[in-house]
């Protein structure tokens, strides 16, 4: 169990209705430096003299000082403070005071580095210290993913990850969003705030009233509006990542329930050049559903469909769906135009008899005339089905 007087405060931030959140480095670190820079500001200025060499060591020593400021001003020497806030100040103190002591141990596992670290705590003091993070929040930095499907897909999927293995150890975290995802030093994203986090175990421990809406409105599920609390799933954090993929590729900070596919919030009418935006909606329709039957039913399931997309844009494949627009692969300046649909009767131009049992799907480019042919017996194969 720590000691907060262990801790000096630096800055203060608003944190929010659970509590207050304090910038703060280590006390004893912070008063020996100051001490050390005192002593050493008494040497240079209080007229002690005992020749150029001594008053050469003495600035040397004032610089020694100087540099170590200089290092506890560095964000890996600084660290962020979690005040829950004084009971008379708190919406509901009991339930405060339940959804600290859950954030404390949900940290304490340190599942993931993506997943913001503790280093200090008092369950019953109620607060806590974790690392500070100076690149801020996500939603302040949304723009600088617009557009670019797989830097987002890359730079997410190590969050992704760290909320699998939430998943895999019983929790739902319950409130990811934008303004809950740091980034650090290196413009790695680490998922933070854990206060709404639910734990499913045997006694179903309860974080919050059991009809109570947890979680944003804005990110999480339609279909968990009054829902029971024991009755949270995964599920619920995927819908939430989904939404924040579409934020990252969009740059917007709020899609409206599901609908990333209307003309308002459709990332591929908003990039049209993009090559890779192509395999943005197949995902989001997978996650950012109007029912949890229709989503993956955990982050790990997610990690694989966001693996899955990495590897085909990499590798310049095509979403093979008739409401895309595909490039030309010759000319690359028109696109390719469906003119024979599972019709044989329109293929005798390319020598082909309309006899026999196969279909086939035939584009041609409208720039240049490169033709595309696909063939297959039956029912259409899984590359094209909706």
């Amino acid at each position: 169990m720590g000691n907060r007087q262990d801790w000096w405060t630096i800055e203060a931030y608003d944190g929010g209705g659970q509590g207050k959140v304090y910038r703060v480095c280590k006390r004893n670190e912070f008063e020996e430096v100051l001490e050390g820079m005192r002593s050493a500001l008494r040497s240079v200025t209080g007229g002690i003299s005992y020749g150029k060499m001594k008053d050469f060591e003495n600035s040397v020593e004032l610089s020694k000082w100087l540099s170590r400021m200089v290092e506890m001003e560095k964000p890996e020497n600084q660290f962020a403070l979690k005040v829950l806030h004084k009971p008379q100040d708190a919406r509901d103190p009991k339930l405060a005071k339940e959804r600290i002591k859950s954030e404390i141990d949900a940290m304490r596992r340190n599942l993931h580095p993506n997943l913001i670290e503790l280093v200090d705590s008092d369950p019953d003091g109620e607060w806590f210290v974790s690392r500070f993070y100076p690149g801020g929040t996500l939603a302040q930095r949304l723009e600088n993913y617009k557009g670019d499907f797989l830097s987002v897909l890359k730079v997410a999927r190590p969050i992704i990850e760290g909320v699998a293995k939430l998943h895999e150890e019983g929790f739902v975290h319950r409130d990811i969003k934008p303004a809950n995802i740091f980034i650090g030093v290196k413009g790695e994203l680490v998922l933070g705030d854990f206060g709404l986090i639910h734990f499913e175990d045997a006694q179903h421990t309860r974080v919050s009233d059991i009809f109570e809406n947890v979680g944003s409105r804005d990110w999480m599920p339609g279909w968990a509006m009054g829902m029971r609390l024991d009755e949270v799933r995964p599920t619920f954090d995927v819908f939430s990542l989904g939404k924040v993929l579409w934020s990252m590729t969009s740059g917007m900070p709020i899609l409206q329930l599901w609908y990333f596919d209307r003309k308002r919030f459709n990332v591929e009418s908003m990039f049209p050049k993009a090559a890779d935006i192509q395999w943005a909606n197949p995902l989001f329709k997978k996650c950012i559903v109007e029912k949890p039957e229709h989503c993956l039913p955990n982050a790990g399931a997610l990690l694989e469909e966001v693996e899955r997309t990495i590897a085909l844009i990499e590798s310049n494949a095509d979403h093979l769906d008739l409401a895309v627009n595909r490039k030309c692969e010759v000319c690359g300046l028109g696109d390719y135009a469906l003119i024979a649909d599972e019709d044989f009767a329109q293929t005798h131009n390319f020598g082909l008899s309309p006899t026999g049992d196969r279909l086939m799907k035939i584009f041609t480019c409208t720039h240049c005339g490169n033709v595309q042919m696909f063939s297959y017996r039956g029912g259409e194969p899984p590359a094209w089905r909706k």
